[in-house]
């Protein structure tokens, strides 16, 4: 057996072994993206729906206050508008609505609306009422001119019409899932390393088992490689336990799935290419990086504090990658010179169906680079003698 395979089959048998590396590694990335995709779920699933929405109405015979019970809304009465504030200040209600005589003059019928303005939840109702208000003014608007043998049109001079121009594939995953899986891959491929990365070495020399290992007729630089090929392998497995979290989503299909697995997964054989053309050199940076921060530590604990500070660095341009969307820098071609950050926005255009594999060649290339740099630190920090007890 080679001697790098030889230590990285003892690293690895090591990793599988500890309950808290395999909790923290591989089980908690498929729940946590499992939960977070069942919260939003069920979140986006309630609004914008009339369903469920409780709505109460100040005593009326108003037309309006019979067309909201022919709706979906579910209508509490409240005999006064003083009754319907008591329960808005004390959390009873949400909205309380006051149909006031109609204007003799105008003909119009003026709705006013109470609600809590620091409520979220009110606010969410109030806009569905909104709209609700809108639709059947509308429908009053179209028998208004039907009576009148005017033309619809005519009460709409201006109208827009939306000409969309696909740009590459077509998305080929909802929003919520763009948004929310480029950055969960990247930071779970950081953090899955980082629960294992202080036991390689640092840990090693707390035991003080670095010794026997050293003395082994294994070269120190085979005995580098082994501890990075290992490290690299947890990384990437807790990096796509994130897919099977996703996977385990559309299969089961929970409560609100529908909204938001709506255009599919963004799972495609170019996709998936992209995704491990860019994961698997970032998954390399991080194990290197993570493996020199180790050899450098005196134990554990200054392990675990150097990955803390590093991981601040892996988070900013992670988070980042979810609002670059959103600004002028979208298209920015040096977006793939910038390590973490390049991975996340590859990853996000191949879910959207518009995979760039100049970028992604670009992102692969920058990624083995500084892996080599960072595992060539490693290598020098482990020759040296200092890496028993860097004193």
């Amino acid at each position: 057996m080679s001697p790098v395979l030889h230590v990285y089959r003892k690293e690895m048998m090591e990793t599988l072994r500890d309950r808290r590396v395999r909790t923290s590694a591989f089980i908690m990335p498929t729940i946590l993206l499992f939960m977070m995709l069942y919260l939003f779920g069920s979140v986006f699933g309630a609004i914008g729906k009339k369903q469920g929405q409780v709505i109460h109405v100040v005593r009326s015979d108003s037309p309006f206050v019979k067309a909201l019970r022919k709706s979906e809304f579910k209508i509490e009465t409240v005999p006064t508008l003083a009754k319907g504030k008591q329960l808005i200040l004390s959390g009873a209600a949400k909205v309380v609505v006051d149909v006031l005589p109609t204007n003799a003059k105008t003909g119009q019928t003026p709705i006013e609306i109470y609600s809590d303005p620091t409520n979220e939840g009110a606010g969410v109702t109030k806009g569905i009422l909104t709209g609700a208000v809108d639709e059947i003014n509308h429908q009053v608007e179209q028998e208004v001119l039907k009576a009148h043998n005017v033309p619809a049109a005519a009460a709409e001079p201006f109208k827009i019409e939306d000409k969309p121009i696909q740009v590459g594939e077509g998305p080929k995953a909802g929003e919520m899932i763009v948004g929310l899986l480029p950055y969960l891959i990247v930071i779970w491929a950081f953090y899955g390393g980082m629960s294992v990365a202080s036991d390689l070495v640092a840990g090693e020399k707390d035991k003080n088992t670095l010794e026997t290992l050293l003395i082994s007729p294994i070269g120190r630089t085979q005995i580098v490689m082994g501890k990075f090929f290992a490290l690299a392998t947890v990384c990437f497995i807790s990096s796509a336990s994130s897919l099977v979290g996703l996977l385990a989503y559309a299969v089961i299909k929970p409560p609100g799935s529908a909204e938001l697995l709506k255009q599919g997964l963004g799972i495609t054989p170019v996709s998936l290419a992209t995704i491990l053309m860019v994961l698997l050199p970032t998954v390399a940076l991080f194990a290197s990086i993570l493996l020199a921060l180790s050899s450098y530590a005196k134990n554990p604990r200054e392990a675990q504090a150097h990955a803390s500070v590093a991981s601040i660095v892996v988070l900013m341009p992670a988070i980042f990658s979810q609002f670059i969307g959103f600004t002028s820098l979208a298209n920015a071609s040096w977006l793939s010179y910038v390590p973490i950050l390049n991975s996340a926005t590859n990853i996000r255009a191949a879910l959207l169906g518009r995979a760039d594999f100049v970028g992604a060649l670009t992102t692969m290339v920058v990624g083995v680079v500084i892996a080599i740099v960072g595992l060539r630190i490693a290598i020098w920090l482990f020759n040296r003698e200092q890496v028993l007890t860097r004193v």
